[in-house]
């Protein structure tokens, strides 16, 4: 089995030139949070920030907006139409799709809900968008047993589901996945032609092309609530950073190492917001 481990991930980072700009270095749209769940957008949004981003830019519930404002300085808001008080409603996409072709790349998904409308929403964003998509959380719960919509993106999708919500995409039990958890992923990855990051105590990152790599970095610490958010947002956020076609991986190993960095101060007591701290120290050490 092919790790990312730190010498493999080192491969992967591109230097950036001292002349560079915020535009240049990776731009983010993230479309997230609701009402009760403005945590997972707001630790996805800061992951992908502090994982290099040069401009992050978060679509919200209209209702919510001013928490947002609050919670983030770094990251600019957008407020979208709703389908009730802090729900993204349907009527949203023509503006999502409008604004979502200025970025590099589209993170759907944290904390966004599960009213029936957004779910009609996120399935119409993604047959549409022409943005790279990093699907997450509740953008995978609209694609249960809808994966056939994956093939119709326009760049091949990246979809990091852990193993409730990947059993959940291929209509099997947990236990069914574990049996076979590379095969199904791999399968998945290249029936669907979508890159399966797919979380659990060993991440896998399935390719379209039958190849995949698991982690080498990571700690039980990291099983706690917001984890998954920052992933996501790393992943996002590594996108300009990294050599073409591998911002997965890279986002997955410095995911990981960051976790290991936070274990070691705070043990099992870290939370998610210890790994986005800890997101430029892993950088530093890829130079």
């Amino acid at each position: 089995m092919n790790l990312i481990v730190e010498d493999m991930a080192k491969k992967l980072v591109l230097e950036r030139p001292r002349d560079y700009h915020k535009g240049q270095c990776g731009r983010i749209f993230v479309i997230a949070g609701s009402a009760g769940l403005t945590g997972a957008a707001t630790l996805s949004a800061q992951a992908a920030m502090r994982a290099g981003a040069g401009i992050v830019t978060l679509a919200c519930p209209q209702s919510l907006n001013n928490i947002f404002e609050i919670k983030l300085t770094e990251v600019m808001t957008v407020p979208v139409a709703e389908a009730e008080p802090g729900k993204i409603g349907r009527v949203a996409l023509g503006d999502l799709l409008a604004r979502e072709k200025d970025f590099d790349v589209t993170l759907l998904g944290p904390g966004l809900g599960r009213h029936e409308e957004t779910m009609m929403l996120v399935r119409d964003f993604i047959s549409q968008a022409e943005s790279q998509l990093v699907i997450d959380a509740d953008g995978l719960f609209a694609l249960r047993q809808q994966c056939d919509l994956l093939r119709s993106c326009k760049k091949v999708p990246v979809l990091t589901p852990h193993l409730g919500e990947m059993a959940a995409l291929m209509g099997i039990s947990v236990e069914e996945l574990r049996e076979d958890i590379i095969g199904i992923s791999c399968g998945a990855a290249k029936d669907y032609n979508a890159v399966f990051v797919v979380k659990s105590e060993r991440t896998i990152v399935a390719l379209p092309n039958g190849e995949y790599l698991a982690t080498g970095v990571g700690n039980s610490g990291m099983a706690t609530a917001g984890s998954g958010d920052v992933l996501a947002g790393t992943i996002a956020g590594v996108y300009k950073l990294a050599r073409e076609g591998v911002f997965p991986q890279l986002g997955v190993y410095i995911h990981g190492r960051a976790g290991d960095i936070a274990f070691e101060k705070q043990g099992l007591g870290l939370i998610a917001s210890d790994i986005v701290n800890n997101i430029g120290v892993v950088l530093k050490e890829l130079e």
